[in-house]
């Protein structure tokens, strides 16, 4: 079960524009009743000038919602991490350019697992949009069920349709079963959340993200729902071209290891 955010953490890079992540961050906080609390690092961008006291003030007479600010020292995705951590957060709202992958690996995945809980992820090129369809993928690892929670409260909270698309690179074996057992798993478990939901199988390709992105361009006003997992066809490169080329926000659950059994998504 989804922990409910009262306080959303965050923050936005010098590289993006800042007024899509504060949009989102924004109607994020009036949906789910939160107030919002913004992490300066050394490379976020400012929410305004003047006084902090000023800051806080004016964005609350602006937005309606409530606004705390905390310096956290370090680089943007470090400080994020630390202040996650430190303020126990359950959702992080991040504007910034996806992390590269070094020789020793790293990359968005590296940020996703340091970060530990849910975050809605806006790139360079990503426009706000409220999501009246949430697309969630689904491979044959099990642990792709771990999104069917997080993805039906936001569902939930935002009236969204959820399209499941059922991705594979063969259509033998347990790549081609699996993918589908889950599908229909997930769409069992939207539907006992009361939600309007749909499963489309994408076929066999060894190209998942252009396929993904591919349908999702086809739909209104959408998130799309990933995960930061190195198992499955939608590992560690999969999560990186994503975060790179996706031009709407990414809903991005962090893997984590099951506790007893069947705990993979329920």
């Amino acid at each position: 079960m989804d922990k409910t955010a009262t306080k959303i953490l965050f923050s936005f890079d010098k590289t993006v524009n800042s007024e899509e992540t504060l949009q989102a961050a924004v109607a994020i906080a009036r949906k789910s009743n939160s107030s919002l609390h913004y992490i300066l690092t050394e490379e976020s961008a400012s929410l305004g000038s003047g006084s902090e006291e000023d800051v806080v003030k004016d964005f609350k007479l602006k937005h309606g919602v409530q606004l705390e600010i905390s310096n956290f020292p370090g680089n943007f995705w470090k400080g994020l991490s630390v202040a996650a951590e430190k303020l126990k957060a359950t959702f992080v709202i991040v504007g910034a350019t996806p992390a590269k992958a070094g020789l020793l690996g790293g990359g968005m995945s590296a940020k996703i697992d340091k970060l530990d809980c849910n975050m809605l992820f806006l790139n360079l090129n990503s426009k706000w949009q409220t999501p009246i369809d949430l697309v969630m993928p689904v491979d044959s690892s099990s642990e792709t069920r771990q999104k069917f929670s997080p993805a039906s409260h936001w569902a939930k909270l935002f009236y969204s349709n959820v399209t499941i698309l059922e991705v594979k690179k063969s259509d033998k074996g347990d790549d081609a079963k699996m993918s589908h057992v889950y599908a229909i798993q997930g769409n069992n478990y939207m539907v006992e959340k009361g939600l309007r939901t749909k499963v489309v199988d994408l076929g066999v390709t060894t190209e998942i993200v252009n396929a993904i992105l591919a349908h999702s361009n086809n739909l209104r006003s959408k998130w799309i729902t990933v995960m930061g997992n190195s198992e499955g066809i939608l590992r560690v490169s999969a999560i990186q071209k994503i975060c790179e080329e996706a031009t709407c926000p990414l809903l991005i659950v962090p893997y984590r290891e099951p506790i007893g059994l069947g705990g993979s998504g329920y």
